[in-house]
Parts: C-alpha cells; sequence; structure tokens
C-alpha cells in the first residue's frame, strides 16, 4: 500500500491511471477494476463541461443575431430635461412669458449634451463607413481661412439646432418617435444624394449625368441648380453635419455652399435659372441652406450672404397682403408663403434680426388665408377652398408666429389635419413634410398615431435594392407621389429625410409644464427693443389647460 494520506494516495492512483488510459495501456479487466465512485466523479465533470459549452455558445449566437432597437442611448444618462427659462429656443419670433413657453433650451453648464459634429448614434455605428477626412477647405468670397479657428466655431452651435449632435440627438430620436430603422433611412438617403453631386458642388433636379450605374429611372424634372442644391444641402445640415467639422460628407456639403455664395447676386437673390414659379420657392430653399449652415458653423463668412439672402425676402414681401408669390410682390400663396416664413425663422435662429412688421405682415396674410371665420382651415389664396394640405403648412406658420399649444383653433386645426391621414388616398410627400412638423410640435395622441404611419411608409417605401437609386425615394413607386412627378426623386428624396429628422432637426417648439394653466396668445417679437406688442390678429384668450408632454421610450 501506497504511505501518505488516504485521500491523497486515491487521487495519485487515479491520475496514474487516467495517464494509462490515454495510452492504451489498460484492458476490460484493468477498467472493471476501477471504483465505480471515480467513473461517476468523471461523468459529471464531462458533462458539467458540456453545459458551460452549450450556455456559453448559446448567448454568442443569440447576440450575433441582428435586431433593430429603438432605444439608442444608455436609460442611466436618464431623458434630456435640461431646461432653462431665459432660452426659447424653438421658437423663433416670441419673446412673451408664459406658463407654457415655446421650446426646450439646453443648460450652458451641461457639458455631455453638447456633442458636436457627425452624430455618434451608437446603434448606427454598423450602418456608417468610417469618417473619412476631406479635401482641404477652400476660400468662400476670398476669406482668409488663417482668420477661422474650427474649434470654436464647432463649439458654438445655436441653440435650436443643437438637437442634432452627438448624444443630444440620440436622446431626441428615442424620446420624440424615432427608431434606429429610421435613422438608417437617413443616412442611406443622404449616401444616395451625396453620389449624385456635381462636381462643381452644386445639385440638379435633372441628376442622372451624375448617376453611377443603373436604377434612378429617367425623368425630366423642372430646372432650378438653387432649388436643387439647398434641397440636398437642408437633409445634411439636418442630420448634423457642418462644413467646419471632419466628417464623412463634410466636403460635399462646404462645396454646396461654396457654390450658392458664389452664384449669389448682389441683391441677395440665389435663384439661378429663369424666371417662372420656381423663382422665390428656390431662393427661400437656398437661403434655409445658408442660415442653417451658419448658425450651425459660425463661419462669419456666411453671416453676409445670409444677412442678404434674407434681406432679399424681405423686400420681396407684399406690403399690403403681407405674402409672397412666384415673384417678389406679388399678393402671396400659402404653399411659397411656408417656405418663406421658414427662411426666415432660419434666419432669425442664426442670429439675423427680422423686422417685426415682416412678422406683422405674415400674421395679416395667414388671417385673409382662413377659410373660416375662427382661422382653423386654410386655403391656397385667400377666398379659395380649404385644403388639409394648404392648412398644415399655415397652422405651422402660426405655431411659429406664437399661437401656444393649447390655443383651441389650433388644436381643432391640427385635428382635422391628423384625421385626414387616414382619409387622403394620394402620397404626398409635400403635405406629409409639413404635417408631421405641425403635429410633432403639437405632441398628443394624434401625433403618435401618425407618425407611426408615416415613419413606417417612409422606411417601407425607400429603395432598398443594391443599385444606384439605393437609399432613394421613387416618384413613380410603389405609388405615384403628387409633386414628385413634377420636381423629381432629389425632391421626394430630400422631404423624405427632412421628415425623418423632425425628431432632431430643431429642438421642441413647446416646452411641457406639469401645471394646467395656461395664459393668452405669445405676442410677435421684433428687432426694435421695444415692449411686445399684441399680436396683429386681434386673437382672444386661449382655453385654460396646457397638453402635457408625453415621453417617448
Amino acid at each position: 500500500m501506497e504511505r501518505g494520506w488516504p485521500v491523497i494516495a486515491v487521487g495519485r492512483r487515479l491520475r496514474r491511471r487516467w495517464a494509462q488510459l490515454r495510452h492504451g495501456e489498460y484492458d476490460a479487466a484493468t477498467l472493471r477494476s476501477v471504483p465505480s465512485w471515480g467513473l461517476s466523479v468523471l461523468l459529471h465533470l464531462l458533462l458539467l463541461l458540456i453545459l458551460a459549452l452549450m450556455v456559453r455558445f448559446g448567448r454568442g449566437s443569440a447576440q450575433s443575431e441582428p435586431t433593430i432597437q429603438a432605444a439608442v442611448v444608455d436609460t442611466q444618462l436618464g431623458e434630456i430635461t435640461s431646461l432653462v427659462d431665459a432660452q426659447r429656443s424653438g421658437d423663433p419670433f416670441t419673446k412673451a412669458d408664459s406658463l407654457d413657453p415655446p421650446s426646450l433650451g439646453l443648460d450652458p453648464a451641461d457639458s455631455p449634451l453638447k456633442l458636436v459634429g457627425q452624430p455618434e448614434v451608437s446603434s448606427l455605428q454598423h450602418y456608417a463607413p468610417d469618417f473619412a477626412g476631406p479635401a482641404p477647405l477652400t476660400d468662400i468670397q476670398g476669406a482668409s481661412m488663417a482668420a477661422i479657428r474650427l474649434p470654436e466655431l464647432a463649439a458654438t452651435v445655436m441653440a435650436p439646432f443643437s438637437g442634432r449632435q452627438g448624444l443630444t440627438r440620440a436622446r431626441l430620436v428615442q424620446r420624440e418617435g424615432g427608431t434606429a430603422r429610421s435613422e438608417k433611412s437617413v443616412e442611406d438617403g443622404l449616401a444616395w444624394i451625396v453620389r449624385h453631386q456635381r462636381e462643381d458642388g452644386s445639385w440638379s433636379l435633372n441628376f442622372h449625368s451624375q448617376c453611377k450605374g443603373v436604377g434612378c429611372t429617367p425623368q425630366r424634372a423642372m430646372e432650378s441648380d438653387t432649388a436643387a442644391t439647398g434641397l440636398a444641402l437642408l437633409p445634411l445640415l439636418g442630420a448634423g453635419y457642418i462644413h467646419t467639422v471632419k466628417s464623412r460628407h463634410q466636403d460635399a456639403v462646404r462645396r454646396g455652399l461654396f457654390w450658392l455664395v458664389n452664384h449669389q447676386q448682389p441683391d441677395g437673390n440665389l435663384f439661378i435659372g429663369p424666371s417662372g414659379m420656381a423663382f422665390m420657392y428656390s431662393h427661400a430653399i437656398g437661403t434655409m441652406a445658408l442660415c442653417e449652415a451658419y448658425g450651425l458653423s459660425q463661419d462669419p463668412r456666411l453671416k453676409k450672404p445670409a444677412q442678404r439672402a434674407i434681406q432679399f425676402i424681405i423686400n420681396a414681401q407684399n406690403p399690403v397682403t403681407g405674402g409672397w408669390r412666384y415673384s417678389p410682390g406679388q399678393e402671396g400663396d400659402t404653399s411659397v408663403f411656408g417656405w418663406e416664413i421658414f427662411a426666415l425663422r432660419s434666419g432669425h435662429i442664426a442670429g439675423i434680426k427680422i423686422p417685426r412688421g415682416v412678422l406683422k405682415g405674415c400674421s395679416r396674410y395667414l388671417d385673409s388665408a382662413a377659410a373660416d371665420s375662427h382661422r382653423t382651415t386654410y386655403s391656397y389664396q385667400p377666398g379659395r377652398p380649404l385644403t388639409p394640405v394648404m392648412t398644415s403648412e399655415a397652422l405651422l406658420s402660426r405655431q411659429l408666429l406664437g399661437w401656444p399649444r393649447n390655443y383651441p383653433p389650433l388644436i381643432k386645426g391640427a385635428a382635422q389635419v391628423a384625421a385626414h391621414l387616414d382619409l387622403a388616398p394620394e402620397r404626398n410627400i409635400y403635405y406629409w413634410y409639413y404635417a408631421t412638423q405641425l403635429l410633432h410640435n403639437m405632441e398628443n395622441k394624434d401625433w403618435e398615431r401618425w407618425n407611426l404611419k408615416v415613419r413606417e411608409n417612409l422606411i417601407r417605401m425607400q429603395v432598398q435594392e443594391e443599385s444606384c437609386a439605393q437609399g432613394s425615394w421613387d416618384p413613380e413607386l410603389p405609388a405615384p407621389d403628387r409633386w414628385a412627378l413634377v420636381a423629381g426623386r432629389l425632391y421626394l428624396t430630400s422631404l423624405s429625410i427632412l421628415t425623418l429628422e423632425v425628431y432632431y432637426r430643431y429642438l421642441p417648439l413647446y416646452r411641457g409644464y406639469d401645471d394646467d394653466q395656461g395664459k393668452g396668445e405669445p405676442a410677435m417679437g421684433g428687432d426694435d427693443g421695444k415692449e411686445d406688442e399684441p399680436a396683429a390678429t386681434g386673437v382672444g384668450t386661449p382655453a385654460a389647460g396646457v397638453p402635457k408632454r408625453p415621453r417617448a421610450g
């Protein structure tokens, strides 16, 4: 018998016999002599090893399956609730105090939310390629690049535009109703737009000479390189791509802005092309792009071009009706009017002053275009029948001019727009673009229903197959779009992306409160430094009760 402690001796024997078993030194009789408890120990160890491997590889395979997650940020960080009373950054024209002050502002001390550059949405990292350094920046109208300090520019994003950046964008996507899939659609659409940019930095509504491969079906659209370039830049800027911050689309944005500035006329006019119905539409779209680029970057080279473009709109307003139409000075129509007031809004929140009289003229035009005495519905031109499309555009303009969210005509009109979604038989991105912004500002159950339907329809309609058209929206398929048949694929793709960017393109227009008291209609603000006067519309006091802001996610 071997010397030593009994347990140690048994262990030694087992190790020796295991080694002999591995080398084939045991016969059947020897195996039968091994104690039964020893075999039991070996078998249980083997079973435990097998179970451990099954658990390990089972988890790995489950994690490898692709999933679409609506939550795009770490929930431990909480929601965006950093509010400051001094900033009403989502509302460009209103200064009046209210228990429902428009917009959400970010506390300057809350530095983790002040991220800049290309958005870093964690759940989208596998959708996009690595950042590529752009070509060297060139001057805009001879300005010296040595005078520009890019880190300082990147740190001064105007508050209303700061929702397009980094973690703030991710949180707004989560809270306001977007998904990782809608964000992928945005990036795929932007990739299509950038692929079809001209060498000189512009875009064309008739873009087919820039196609690389097959898939973009031939179509003849109206001519306006100004509108096309502005339409291409707006969704790029809406997604946080800035010409002064390194990102994969920095060079495309820079060259597009360079083209707009260098084709601006001395009076501020941005339109390039024959006179006609595209004139004031095109100028407004180009102005929005310049103003938003200036607001995002604070690049001083863009300040004067943006100011001149805004001044051209101011000079083009009809002095009697307060409206705009195809050419400067015309009496106005609600469709062109919407683009002009959006351009004024972009200029205002970028820091460009808008005269009070211009805003009062805007309110005067909307009063004349109202199709009912309560100013709930609106028409294309004064005296014509109401349309849901013009109603959505006009009510959104009313919101920008100061109507509070609890004002009865706004509540009733927005509800009619939302109800029309189920009745509208046709595809109409122009309608969806304006109505989505209107209802997003309302933040009620109508918005939740509208958002789900429009968001998923846009994702479903986007071209998915690998071709030159991948990431765009087809004007004819799966159903014809009314205005895209005239304006083309670039127009349709741009407005589709902008609609999917509604969650963060501007900070929320209204700030929610837990109290149930409301004040009267906020007055429009001016730039003359005087105390605000009552709104020129003569609107009465809205009913009390401010809808509480729902929290998505």
